[in-house]
């Protein structure tokens, strides 16, 4: 199946929301990134590739593990955090034939413990790995997840990588205001509580694109593209106050690349 544009895009996720009953509360969050997700996808070229197996890592309710099985890889491996919601949807993965797996990467990454420092999958599996807004999430040394997804990769296998970028636009206009860019102290005592999402939530740590390339190359991996990258998130309607917000905002990233939403990176094996 070739997707070319973005109506085709938001057309094959919604037939596959639909043919799988999706819960419209698990639909919520492609909704508000869907132009996120699209504009994503492009800048990485995916949907002009083809892999013979690929790994994502942290999708949660995006849905484009179905978009990668049908258009990308012949076969597609999702792992993802252990929540109930979570699970809940690997029926919908085997109905696709998409492999799934779950595991807290708090735990495994946790402590320094080779033995447990460990993905679930045999060394040189994929072909590519995903893992977009997902390492900001980690509390715990980077160092070891990201060994562990080269262990994963075969020779010249491509990892494609998104972060927030630390040194974004609305997040120095708050530090010159006075205020914090970190989680607010609040989301210590809601993360604490396992009766809600929180578990996964805070961004614990964001990065600049200098410090996101300074780790990928520490741990082995070959920079082949890395660059700022502005997105927003959807909402509707937009006030009057936010498109012009918004609308500056672009012009300003625009002249200014580094105060861009996003890092990405596409780094490979060597």
């Amino acid at each position: 199946m070739m997707i070319k544009s973005r109506k085709e895009f938001d057309e094959f996720m919604q037939q596959t929301v639909e043919k799988l009953n999706v819960p419209p509360d698990y639909r919520r969050y492609y909704s508000q990134h869907a132009d996120r997700l699209w504009l994503t996808t492009n800048e990485f070229g995916l949907l002009r590739q083809r892999h013979a197996s690929l790994l994502e890592i942290g999708p949660g309710f995006s849905f484009l593990p179905f978009l990668w099985k049908e258009a990308v890889a012949k076969n597609v491996v999702v792992f993802e955090g252990e929540s109930y919601e979570l699970r809940e949807f690997a029926a919908a993965y085997h109905q696709c034939g998409i492999e799934p797996h779950y595991g807290d990467l708090f735990q495994i990454f946790g402590e320094r413990d080779r033995q447990k420092n460990r993905l679930p999958f045999d060394s040189n599996r994929f072909d590519c790995v995903i893992c977009w807004e997902t390492m900001e999430h980690f509390n715990f040394n980077p160092i070891p997840f990201l060994q562990e997804v080269q262990r994963v990769l075969r020779p010249g296998g491509i990892l494609n990588l998104t972060v927030p970028n630390q040194a974004k636009l609305d997040q120095r206009l708050k530090l010159l205001s006075g205020k914090s860019v970190l989680p607010p102290i609040d989301t210590y005592f809601l993360q604490m509580d396992d009766r809600n999402r929180m578990k996964y939530a805070p961004h614990w740590r964001e990065y600049t694109l200098r410090e996101f390339t300074e780790l990928l190359c520490g741990t082995g991996f070959n920079i082949v593209r890395a660059t700022h990258f502005q997105t927003f998130q959807n909402r509707s309607p937009l006030s009057a106050a936010l498109v012009v917000k918004r609308a500056l905002a672009t012009v300003v990233t625009r002249l200014f690349p580094s105060l861009g939403a996003l890092c990405l990176a596409q780094v490979q094996k060597r």
